[in-house]
């Protein structure tokens, strides 16, 4: 038996049964993992992608290897001492020692430097100083700190054709004129730098002093803090306000009560002045007194005459001030009406006193911003005061970082001028491994970009691999129009009876009986595979029927050679099946020929009387295959897949995968149910693994099968020999 080729579906899902479900199976084609891609793209060229790869391989190895030159590189050392070598403090790490490495660091490398160096001897021997010599020397040279060490590596690195020679005469020039040149120079820039310093260390000591003086100066009279004394005299002059608000009050009110000022009565005025009061409390005492003079004395006694004087007299005082007060003073009333008090007419008095209270709430004001400028002086000169003594502090740390850099330039020593030159990059076995890699991958990358250009089927497990959760029935093999070779035959057979099997097993009702064949485009071999397991199915004593759908090839009413003017569109018309059904010299197989239909005569068919023909068909036959148009490319393919059973899909090899896809999403939305893929016109290869470890016995390939095909002969002639035996 063969090993028949079934999609396996997703690990965590059962496996379905392929009828179990009345569509075609929507789920979506499993993942391929990119090395299964490739192996698919791949597949049949490998003999082809490994001997490019092999030879391009080989060939970049060596471009790779022979291209670039080895590059040399000379070192030179320079060595800086970070210590002071005294008996006292001989360990001693100066200070800037980092800062000052990095500045020569920099300086080594700079253009001043290389052009310098660029008209040393040695290096004129090799280069010139252009601009591009400079570039040259500048993207060549290096130079840095070597960690844990007081040394400054220099390297010059190239791969020039006299890089061997021109790398060292190079490390020896830009030292030679870094050791010549620098000390001097520094010296100078050191004098230069340490005066400017010292000057302005001199100008920060001179303001400082002058500041100093006129802060003694201001603060000698209001002491080194005036917002005291400044709230303090806030306080007082805030008594003093208050009291100038009462005298302008009592002013404002004096005004305002004169001008209401009349002549009041006696007892108005007795209220109010109290020597009045006094002088009727004496009246009324004497008239008392004169009362009981008269009473004991008679009138014309001389004390009561005295007596009465002096009543007259008190009188007269009491009229006169009664007369000076209505001339002199009016009453104003207290606001608590506690009674009133005797204000002067004239109101000389009252605006002095709030004269002399404004005029020294003033001196306040005067005082307070004589201070308050005093106090804005004293801030600015210590804020002044304060950005002097940081710029002295901050000249005085450069002058001392200065002379530690002084310090040690002197331990400036060449360590190695440039040694011999030596192989630093050699880049040869990184180019050749590239080139191999590179000119390996080229010929595979063109093989899979061929293959992804050529979208077609071209082995039997492509198809399981493509279509998901869907059965491999079988593969039939490319065989010749004469069929020669009894082995070939024997095989074929054996295949198209294998599909046949699997349509028997996996038919687990008997009203699954009516298969369509289809494909997706002309010629991929559904007639021939119709026609060869209608042979299979009557070899093993089932009754067949094959039915000629496709109104346009008619390819099986033509092998099959029934030439009858009636046919399939009649059956369906009249209601009638046995009248127009025609037997074959083939036991157990009948067909229903195409008749005289054309491509128009497709468009009289409807759902409904396609399903009344396959039902009257099944009453007659134990099955029926329907050999039917592309499913792509006419009209009655889609209705007879849609009213059979189940359909069988072929494929060719060699056919567009996208209309393979097509063809089962087409099938899928018109209710099909698909009972499997057949892969046509196989290679060895595919059969191999498909039918390996088969026994067949070799027969003759007597006969003729007239117009039937390589596979429906060999069938036949497999079924001939099975009843001679």
């Amino acid at each position: 038996m063969s090993n028949e080729i079934q999609i396996s579906p997703s690990s965590n899902l059962p496996t379905p049964t392929p009828w179990s479900t009345a569509l075609v199976s929507t789920r979506p084609p499993q993942q391929q993992s990119g090395l299964l891609k490739v192996h698919q793209l791949l597949r049949g060229r490998y003999g082809v992608a490994i001997l490019l790869a092999a030879m391009f391989a080989a060939a970049g190895a060596a471009a790779g290897f022979l291209l670039p030159r080895p590059g040399y590189q000379s070192v030179g050392l320079i060595e800086i001492k970070p210590v002071t070598p005294t008996l006292d403090d001989w360990d001693r790490v100066m200070p800037m020692y980092q800062y000052y490495v990095s500045s020569v660091v920099q300086k080594i490398v700079s253009d001043r430097f290389l052009n310098a160096a660029m008209t040393d001897p040695r290096w004129l021997a090799h280069r010139g100083n252009s601009p591009a010599d400079l570039a040259e020397f500048k993207r060549s040279i290096s130079a840095k700190y070597v960690p844990g060490t007081t040394l400054i590596q220099v390297t010059y690195s190239s791969d020039a054709k006299d890089a061997k020679q021109v790398c060292q005469d190079a490390v020896q020039a830009l030292i030679k004129a870094y050791d010549t040149n620098y000390v001097d120079d520094h010296e100078s820039d050191y004098q230069l730098v340490e005066g400017v310093y010292k000057r302005k260390i001199t100008d920060d000591n001179a303001k400082i002093a002058q500041t100093q003086e006129e802060l003694a100066k201001l603060t000698k009279n209001v002491g080194e803090d005036p917002q005291t004394v400044i709230t303090t005299l806030y306080h007082e002059m805030a008594g003093v306000e208050t009291k100038m608000q009462e005298a302008e009050g009592t002013l404002t009110d004096a005004r305002i009560e004169l001008k209401k000022a009349r002549d009041y009565r006696v007892e108005e005025l007795a209220r109010v002045d109290p020597v009045l009061a006094t002088t009727i409390a004496q009246r009324a005492n004497l008239e008392s007194q004169l009362g009981d003079l008269m009473t004991r004395l008679g009138a014309a006694h001389p004390q009561v005459r005295e007596l009465k004087q002096r009543i007259d007299n008190v009188t007269q005082q009491v009229n006169q001030i009664v007369h000076d007060d209505n001339a002199n003073y009016f009453i104003k009333q207290r606001p608590d009406a506690s009674g009133g008090v005797l204000i002067p007419k004239d109101l000389s008095t009252l605006q002095t006193a709030y004269d002399e209270k404004k005029k020294n709430l003033d001196q306040y004001q005067e005082q307070i911003e004589q201070l308050q400028i005093i106090s804005t002086k004293l801030a600015t000169n210590r804020k002044h005061l304060q950005d002097l003594q940081d710029d002295l502090a901050q000249n005085r740390k450069q002058l001392e970082k200065q002379e530690n850099i002084h310090e040690i330039a002197k331990s400036f020593t060449v360590v190695d001028p440039g040694g011999q030159a030596t192989v630093g990059n050699d880049r040869r076995v990184a180019f050749s491994a590239l080139g191999f890699l590179a000119g390996g991958g080229l010929p595979i990358g063109l093989m899979l970009l061929a293959g992804l250009m050529n979208p077609r089927v071209r082995y039997s497990d492509e198809t399981s691999r493509e279509v998901s959760g869907l059965t491999l029935l079988g593969i039939l093999p490319d065989l010749p129009d004469r069929l020669s070779d009894p082995e070939q035959a024997s095989i074929a057979a054996h295949c198209v009876h294998q599909i046949r099997t699997m349509l028997q097993i996996n038919n687990h009702t008997q009203d699954r009986r009516v298969f369509a064949l289809t494909s997706a485009a002309p010629g991929d071999g559904k007639t021939s595979l119709t026609l060869a397991l209608g042979l299979s199915y009557a070899a093993c004593g089932t009754r067949t029927l094959l039915i000629d759908c496709d109104l346009v090839g008619a390819g099986l009413t033509t092998r099959m050679n029934v030439n009858v003017p009636e046919g399939v569109l009649e059956a369906i018309a009249n209601r009638s099946l046995l009248e127009y059904v025609r037997t074959t010299d083939v036991a157990d197989v009948a067909i229903l020929p195409v008749g005289t239909s054309n491509t128009l005569h497709a468009s009289t068919l409807s759902p409904a009387a396609l399903r009344r023909l396959v039902d009257e068909a099944k009453k007659h036959f134990e099955t029926v295959l329907i050999d039917t148009g592309p499913i792509l490319g006419s009209i009655e393919a889609s209705l007879v897949c849609a009213a059979a059973d189940a359909v069988v899909l072929c494929v060719s090899r060699g056919q567009q995968r996208p209309m393979v896809e097509k063809a089962i999403q087409h099938l899928t939305s018109i209710g099909s149910r698909l009972a499997g893929v057949v892969f046509n016109r196989a290679q060895s290869s595919d059969f191999d693994r498909s039918i390996s470890g088969l026994s067949v016995r070799s027969s003759s390939a007597s006969g003729n099968g007239g117009r039937f095909g390589p596979v429906a002969r060999a069938v036949q002639n497999s079924y001939k020999a099975s009843s001679q035996d």
